[in-house]
């Protein structure tokens, strides 16, 4: 059979208006874009003899299609994605934190080095200081100002408890140890209060021959605990 006798929609050739002549065959950029165009040529002549055909061409809008792969195959699938994604974000964040930690560590060490070099220069300053009056050189007054809480730690640090007074030698109690001994007083000596002493000891006033000798009498450290009454003794005494 030949093939002019049949229909174009059986034979489905397309011949290109123009011929594609590409002067460097060495130019891959100049020959693709002439591949190209000869390609977009035959699909638009193409499409206009398949409708020309009467033969449908697009895909109707109802049109299903069943995937190859299952709806579980492709769960898993997209499960498998998810936990790459997660795995990556979670060595990410990890190397962050790695980050951070040798950064910490870093200032930390740059802190500690700082407050060994003030503690160092204090010490030295005191040593000279301590050589100097021991030589009988006192030196300037400001050679005495040494500035122990130079990184202003204790500057933070809140003044609540007892506060010097004017005089610098006795502290003084707070607010509230005022309010107290104002209403309750001092309260007086506590400790050393049943130690016995010279007088006490020679003390006889309450020492009785005739009690001691009594049969009734029995020695306080012997009388033991006072026992309680009983629940209708308690009742009558009320």
């Amino acid at each position: 059979i030949s093939q002019k006798n049949l229909d174009w929609i059986q034979r489905c050739d397309i011949v290109s208006s123009v011929p594609v002549v590409v002067e460097k065959a060495d130019n891959d950029l100049d020959r693709e874009l002439k591949f190209y165009q000869q390609g977009l040529e035959a699909a638009i002549l193409g499409k206009q003899q398949v409708l020309k055909a009467g033969v449908p061409f697009e895909r109707p809008e109802d049109y299903f299609a069943e995937m190859v792969k299952s709806d579980s195959h492709m769960a898993r699938i997209r499960q498998k994605l998810l936990d790459q994604q997660k795995g990556i974000q979670n060595a990410e964040e990890a190397k962050k934190q790695r980050q951070l930690r040798k950064y910490g560590k870093k200032i930390q060490q740059e802190k500690i080095k700082e407050r060994e070099d003030q503690k160092k220069a204090a010490l030295d300053k005191i040593s000279s200081i301590k050589k100097r009056l021991r030589s009988g050189d006192m030196g300037d007054a400001e050679d005495f100002e040494i500035d122990v809480d130079s990184d202003g730690d204790s500057g933070k640090r809140s003044k609540t408890g007892r506060e010097r007074s004017k005089s610098g030698k006795k502290p003084m109690p707070n607010k509230k140890r005022q309010n107290k001994n104002e209403k309750f007083g001092f309260g007086g000596k506590k400790r050393g209060m049943k130690n016995n002493t010279a007088e006490s000891s020679a003390d006889m006033k309450s020492f009785s021959v005739k009690r001691n000798k009594s049969s009734k009498f029995i020695a306080p450290s012997k009388r033991g605990k006072a026992q309680r009454p009983g629940k209708s003794k308690r009742q009558r005494a009320f």
